[in-house]
C-alpha cells in the first residue's frame, strides 16, 4: 500500500477516535470559568477574526473542565500554581483571553495535536507509527504555550515602556485644561479604548480607574499598578506622584517632568544598546570574513593546481 492509503486510514482512525472521545468522555454540560470585561471582549473578537482559535476553543474548554477538578497532589499546590498562572496571564494581557484552567487546557490540546501529527507523520514515512516518540513529542509540545506566555509578557512590557510617555502627555494636557486627575484619567482611558482596545497602558490605567471608583485610595491603586507591571519607568513615575501628594506639588507639573525623564532614560538606553551592538556583531563578522577568505584562497589554490597540471 502507498502512503496515500496510510494517510486516508490515519485520518479515518483519528475521526473514529475523536467520535468515541466525544461519545464517552464529553459531558452533556461543560462547566466553564466566568470571564468578563476585557477578556470577554477579546475572546469575542478572536472568535470572529481567527478561525483556528474558534475551532480549538471548545476543545480547550473541554480539557479545562476536567483540569478544574484535579485535586492537590502530594507536594504540589495546584491552587497556588493557578494563582501564579493567573498573575502571568494578567501581565501578558490575558493572552488568548484564557483563564488559568483554560490555559492548562490549551497546553493539553497542543500536546495532543503534536502527538497525533507525529503519529501520522511517522506512519506515512516509516509505514508504522512511532508511539513512544510521539508521546515524548507531545509532552514536550505541552510547554510551547508557556514559552509563548513568557514571550507575551516581555513584549507587553516593552510596549508599555514605549507607549507610556505618549499616554502621560495626554493625561497632562487634560489636567492642564482644568480636569482633576480622575476625570483626566477617565478621558484618556475612554479615548484610548476607542483608538486601540488592546493598548496595554490603557488597559492598566483602566484597572487603576476601576479601583479608584470602588473606593481604593489613589496611592494604593498606583502601587497595585506597579505590582502588576514590573516597569522601571512606571515605578519612577508612581513614586514621583506619591511624593507630590505628600508635598502638595501640582501633579501636572510632576507628570510633565517625569515624562521628560522617561524619554531621557529611553534615549540613553537606546544609545547604550547601539554602542553594544557594534561589539556584539564583531564576533559573527569574524566568522563571515574567515569563510570568505577560505573560499577565495581555496579557489585560487585549486586554479593554480589545475594550471600546474
Amino acid at each position: 500500500m502507498g502512503p496515500e492509503v496510510y494517510l486516508i486510514l490515519a485520518l479515518i482512525a483519528v475521526f473514529v477516535a475523536f467520535a468515541l472521545l466525544v461519545w464517552g468522555v464529553v459531558p452533556e454540560e461543560i462547566e466553564e470559568d466566568e470571564i468578563f470585561g476585557y477578556r470577554l471582549t477579546k475572546r469575542k473578537r478572536l472568535q470572529e477574526e481567527e478561525a483556528l482559535y474558534a475551532m480549538l476553543l471548545p476543545l480547550v474548554k473541554l480539557c479545562s473542565h476536567y483540569i478544574r477538578n484535579i485535586p492537590d497532589l502530594p507536594g504540589v499546590d495546584i491552587n497556588r500554581f493557578r494563582e501564579v498562572l493567573h498573575e502571568k496571564l494578567q501581565r501578558s494581557g490575558y493572552m488568548g483571553a484564557f483563564t488559568p484552567n483554560e490555559f492548562l487546557g490549551l497546553c493539553c490540546v497542543v500536546g495532543l495535536g503534536a502527538m497525533v501529527f507525529f503519529l501520522m507523520f511517522t506512519a506515512m514515512i516509516q509505514g508504522t507509527a512511532n508511539v513512544g516518540l510521539a508521546v515524548l513529542i507531545g509532552f514536550m509540545a505541552m510547554g510551547l504555550p508557556y514559552v509563548q506566555l513568557n514571550s507575551a509578557i516581555t513584549q507587553r512590557l516593552i510596549e508599555i515602556d514605549r507607549r507610556l510617555p505618549y499616554t502621560i502627555d495626554l493625561l497632562v494636557l487634560s489636567m492642564r485644561a482644568g480636569l482633576d486627575f480622575m476625570s483626566a484619567l477617565q478621558r484618556v482611558v475612554d479615548r484610548g479604548k476607542e483608538q486601540d482596545p488592546d493598548d496595554p497602558v490603557i488597559q492598566e490605567l483602566g484597572v487603576v480607574l476601576q479601583e479608584m471608583r470602588v473606593g481604593t485610595a489613589r496611592t494604593d491603586a498606583l502601587i497595585n499598578l506597579c505590582e502588576r507591571v514590573e516597569s522601571e519607568y512606571l515605578d519612577t513615575m508612581v513614586g514621583a506622584i506619591i511624593q507630590s501628594e505628600e508635598r502638595g506639588t501640582p501633579l501636572a507639573q510632576v507628570l510633565e517632568i517625569q515624562v521628560d525623564t522617561i524619554r531621557d532614560k529611553r534615549t540613553q538606553r537606546v544609545e547604550k544598546a547601539a554602542s553594544e551592538a557594534a561589539v556584539k556583531i564583531l564576533f559573527p563578522l569574524m566568522f563571515i570574513f574567515g569563510s570568505v577568505v577560505v573560499i577565495i584562497v581555496g579557489a585560487m589554490i585549486l586554479r593554480i593546481m589545475a594550471e600546474g597540471m
